[in-house]
This record gives C-alpha cells, sequence and structure tokens, in this order.
C-alpha cells in the first residue's frame, strides 16, 4: 500500500511536469485579464507583472503546447520573415480601418488607461486568436471537411470571423461599420492563421492592427 501511494504520487508529479507550461499558459493568462481590467492600481501592477510573465511562457512555448486541449490552439512557432510580414499586415490593416473611422467619423473604441492598452495590445489578441483562430477555426475546418480544400477554408474563414464579430456585440457602443470592418479583420487574421498555421501569427497581426489604433489616439489623429 505505502508503495502504491508512493507510486501514485510520483506519478502525479511526473504528470505536472509535462504540463507545465499549458498550465502556466492558461493560470497566467486569465488571471493577468482580471487584474489589469481592475480599477485598483495595486491590481493592475500585478497584472502588468502577470501579463509580462505570460508573455515569456508564450514566446517560449510556441509549438510546445501539445496537451490539455491546447493541441487544438495551434500556438505554433513563426519564422522571422513570417513575423515581420504578419507585423506589417497589421499595421496597414489598422491604418486602412483608423482612416475609414477618421473619414465617416466613427469613433475605434480604444479605451482610455494604459491598462487597456496593455489587454488590448499584448493579452487581448492571444486570447482571442486561441478561440476563434484556434479552437473554433480547426472545428470550422473540420465541420467544413466535406467540401474541397478551397471552400472548406473560405467557408469555415469567413464563419467563424461572423462569430468573431457577434462577439463584439457586447461591446457597447458597437456600430454597423463596426462590426463590418470586424468581419473584414477576423478575415485577415483567418487568412494569416491558415497560411503560416499558427495563431501566434494570427495573434502578431491582432495586436500589431490594436496597437496602430491606440498609437492614433495617443498622437491625437482619431479617438
Amino acid at each position: 500500500m505505502l508503495a502504491h501511494g508512493r507510486s501514485a504520487r510520483t506519478g502525479w508529479i511526473r504528470d505536472l511536469a509535462v504540463y507545465w507550461r499549458e498550465l502556466l499558459f492558461w493560470m497566467l493568462l486569465l488571471p493577468a485579464f482580471g487584474e489589469l481590467g481592475s480599477i485598483r492600481p495595486r491590481r493592475q501592477i500585478c497584472g502588468l507583472i502577470e501579463a509580462c510573465a505570460f508573455l515569456l511562457v508564450a514566446i517560449s512555448s510556441t509549438g510546445k503546447l501539445k496537451t490539455l486541449g491546447l493541441e487544438f490552439a495551434n500556438w505554433n512557432r513563426v519564422g522571422g520573415r513570417a513575423a515581420a510580414a504578419c507585423v506589417v499586415v497589421g499595421l496597414f490593416a489598422g491604418g486602412a480601418i483608423v482612416a475609414v473611422a477618421s473619414l465617416s467619423h466613427q469613433p475605434l473604441g480604444a479605451e482610455s488607461g494604459w491598462n487597456k492598452a496593455m489587454l488590448a495590445v499584448a493579452l487581448g489578441p492571444v486570447l482571442e486568436e486561441v478561440i476563434f483562430r484556434g479552437y473554433l477555426l480547426t472545428a470550422a475546418l473540420l465541420l467544413t471537411r466535406h467540401l474541397s480544400a478551397s471552400s472548406s477554408a473560405v467557408s469555415a474563414i469567413m464563419g467563424v470571423a461572423v462569430v468573431f464579430s457577434i462577439a463584439h456585440l457586447t461591446t457597447p457602443g458597437t456600430t454597423p461599420l463596426q462590426l463590418c470592418c470586424i468581419v473584414l479583420t477576423g478575415c485577415l487574421y483567418g487568412c494569416i492563421r491558415f497560411r503560416y498555421r499558427s495563431t501566434a501569427a494570427a495573434a502578431l497581426a491582432h495586436a500589431a492592427y490594436n496597437l496602430t489604433l491606440y498609437v492614433s489616439c495617443w498622437c491625437g489623429i482619431w479617438h
């Protein structure tokens, strides 16, 4: 009995050692969201520390998250040139949306506060891309696998982009034009995810896009 108990404990420790990256990924990401979203400065600082720790884990774990369901999230490694291309595409898309917002006199929806910027640029893109271009796109591709390869990809990418826009209806003040822009950017992130087979690539483009919106607000280009 004693030997069996020791074996069970050893097995539990071994399992924990195998899954430590996946556990840290979720255990740092979700609490950091809550802390950064708080109105209390101390909690915001804690959230900043957790966010920095999460980014270190997320960057070092690309291509290594293969268990606890994250194998379906496709958090895969992206090469240097591909990463640069994703950032450039995200910046270009952000600039285009800023121009559209300026011409149509629509708000960008960028919230004030450094903590909100941190959420939008560092954490939000990762969580949203893991959910939408990770799990949901993987599921959509499976559901449309009876179609041709190109039709399956297009249908899955567009379908998930629509769901992505619907999820943003919970944001107060969201306009029809903003929803259209969200669908278009959702399709863009889906194409990037499909092209590079990585939600990390889509998250890079998403982060660059959000950064463009915030920089335009900080520089007084638009609000």
